[in-house]
């Protein structure tokens, strides 16, 4: 089989090498031709037919293996696969040329999306391993359709940068054919190498400078193919395969579409809180894709493509560990995935938790947004305990086929729930302004939710005195979860005001914009904490382009600490290396009474650097004799004159 493997790979690699030449030539008279524009990189008019010389290689190696009797027909190594896969696949490819050559409206590309793992699964029925046997085909073929959609446009919207969704295809691929072999699944493996070697063959002429595309055509059929492929490779290992398998077959292309879905939903609701005239939408395109930012930070086309594939392989890697060595490997694997995630949204969120945060500020100031948002938060609690309570029943009773009642699970969710939103009405947690909740508030709320559950589970076993370590676990596994749940939102605000301001004033490859600049604090005590906190609150656009390299202090004992994320730089001597090496184009003096000396120093490295110098201050003045006081804030706006 390994002899089959390799000649697989060979031969859709040259012939892939052929057909994309081909295409180099045909493109022009088809009209399949990508035009510089404003969202292109690229300056001259390039083909976009290289997915039609993958569609073409794939199907003439796997179709002509079979008709020859050089592949032996086996799972879906098969004429039936095959012809699903074919049918399926034309759809896109006509949707996408059409696409390609003249355009179409984003909901005839959906329907094209939908329509095509429809054809498929109706041709190939096959069972996709997350539901129980006994459940309806039917839903299976929904799973089906919305797993294809999904990849689709993960792999139509990730395709932006030379070589970078060929190159993110190619490591899918190969990575989900040493799964499928690991697995004893040879005959999916040989079909993943055989769209790996066709993939290889394009990206020759596709790295950077590309003389061809991929096109519409071709970034579709490469997620679709993955979707249909991957269900076989894992073996159907139903619950990790079906947290894990979107990770490892696209986690770099599905995380660009969840940023995507969720930068364009906020802009939405930006523009409908301040009433201005909605434009765009979820389809709506831009320029602020993951591979568009790390344009922006002044890498080269050629290196995010590489960095954005090592990403895929981390992810990958991380993913595969519980579907080749089982269960036990899956801690590790959230550990990792934890950990990526906290540094991709730290560097890579910084749009969507900034438009995020202007939304909440935004609703939050709405006249009579209390009653709404306290109503919606009871509503939005009551979901989450019973979702909590559920997804304890389904883990503990393995979806209901350890042989417990229905009835018996059913009142404990309603104890639960009962309970839970009682104990939370009760201690008035809706009408807490929550945007400026404190540690003890949030103790608070998890301390009453854990009576709530222990109250839950000496009912329920009042009520079924054998189910006792059922029940106890279930109240632990709805606490955890519901307790989760419940406070998310609690901390939402606070968690995106961190992650936003950390994003956008610690990362230096970031651009800085604005009336402001690269600017340092200088004073890392009390009153530069004070002036963090304020920017925190803050909206993003309330200093335009302000960008705080860190602190300077002349205490040398706090040089390379950290202040809130921030680093301690050094003392003012080190302004003329930072106007040098980053552009500092201000000093924030963060200092209560600063002296002469110190203001007539800040003048002069004003005077030769060309810097704006601004006083941040906070206190309260003392009105007609200490009878009245009144508190201000002054932001940074207030020139230093060393007067």
């Amino acid at each position: 089989m390994l002899l089959d493997l390799t000649l697989a790979v060979v031969l859709a690699l040259a012939l892939s090498l052929g057909l994309t030449r081909v295409m180099l030539a045909l493109a022009p008279r088809l009209g399949l031709m990508d035009q510089p524009g404003t969202r292109r990189i690229h300056a001259t008019a390039i083909p976009r037919a290289g997915g039609v010389a993958i569609w073409l290689s794939f199907l003439l190696i796997i179709g002509g293996g079979l008709a020859t009797g050089w592949l032996r027909a086996s799972g879906p190594l098969s004429w039936p696969w095959l012809g699903a896969f074919a049918a399926g696949s034309a759809v896109l490819m006509v949707a996408g040329v059409v696409d390609d050559r003249s355009g179409l409206s984003p909901w005839v590309k959906l329907a094209a999306h939908v329509l095509a793992p429809a054809v498929f699964f109706v041709l190939y029925p096959l069972r996709v391993g997350i539901f129980p046997s006994h459940w309806p085909l039917v839903c299976d073929g929904v799973a089906m359709v919305v797993w294809c959609v999904v990849l689709i446009n993960a792999f139509n919207l990730i395709d932006g940068l030379d070589g970078l969704c060929g190159g993110l295809a190619a490591v899918a691929t190969v990575a989900m054919a040493g799964l499928a072999a690991a697995n004893g699944r040879s005959d999916s493996a040989l079909l993943l190498l055989a769209m790996s070697g066709a993939i290889l063959g394009f990206l020759k002429y596709n790295l950077n400078p590309a003389r061809i595309f991929l096109g519409d055509a071709g970034s579709m059929l490469i997620g679709f193919f993955l979707a249909t492929a991957a269900t076989d490779a894992v073996g159907r290992r139903a619950v990790v395969g079906m947290i894990l398998l979107p990770i490892a077959v696209a986690g770099v292309p599905l995380l660009d579409v969840l940023l995507a879905i969720w930068r364009r939903g906020a802009r939405r609701l930006i523009q409908a809180l301040r009433g201005e005239k909605l434009v765009g939408g979820i389809f709506a395109a831009d320029s602020d894709h993951l591979h568009h930012r790390m344009l922006h930070q002044g890498s080269s086309q050629h290196k995010v493509a590489l960095v954005m594939q090592g990403i895929a392989i981390l992810l990958a890697t991380l993913a595969f560990l519980p579907l080749m060595f089982g269960n036990r490997m899956f801690a590790l694997s959230l550990v990792g995935f934890l950990v990526v995630a906290l540094v991709g949204v730290k560097n890579l969120a910084r749009v969507e938790l900034e438009h995020t945060g202007s939304v909440i500020h935004m609703a939050i100031k709405l006249p009579g947004h209390r009653r709404r948002v306290a109503a919606a938060l009871f509503v939005y609690d009551l979901l989450v305990l019973a979702g909590a309570a559920v997804a304890a029943v389904v883990i503990e009773t393995n979806y209901l086929t350890t042989g417990a009642s229905l009835d018996h699970m059913l009142r404990f969710v309603l104890l639960f729930v009962l309970l839970g939103s009682i104990t939370l009405l009760g201690l008035r947690i809706h009408h807490r302004l929550w945007v400026r909740a404190t540690m003890r508030d949030l103790v608070a709320l998890q301390f009453w939710l854990l009576a709530a559950a222990l109250a839950t589970f000496t009912l329920f076993t009042l009520l079924y005195a054998s189910l006792e370590w059922s029940a106890l676990r279930l109240t632990l596994m709805s606490y955890v979860f519901g307790c989760a749940g419940v406070c998310l939102p609690r901390v939402a605000l606070d968690l995106l005001r961190e992650f936003g301001m950390d994003a956008r004033h610690r990362n230096p490859k970031l651009s800085a914009t604005g009336d402001y600049g690269p600017v340092v604090v200088l004073g890392a005590g009390d009153l530069g904490t004070l002036l963090l906190n304020h920017l925190k609150s803050s909206a993003h656009d309330a200093f335009p382009g302000l960008k705080i390299l860190g602190f300077l202090d002349e205490m040398a004992s706090l040089h390379g600490r950290r202040l809130r994320s921030l680093r301690i730089l050094g003392g003012l001597a080190l302004v003329p290396k930072l106007v040098k090496e980053q552009g500092l184009k201000g000093i924030i003096l963060a200092i209560n009474h600063p002296s002469q000396a110190l203001l007539a120093q800040l003048d002069a490295l004003a005077d030769i650097h060309n810097l704006n110098i601004y006083h941040w201050k906070v206190g309260l003045d003392v009105r007609a004799g200490g009878a009245e006081k009144i508190g201000h804030a002054a932001a940074a706006a207030a020139r230093v004159t060393g007067e």
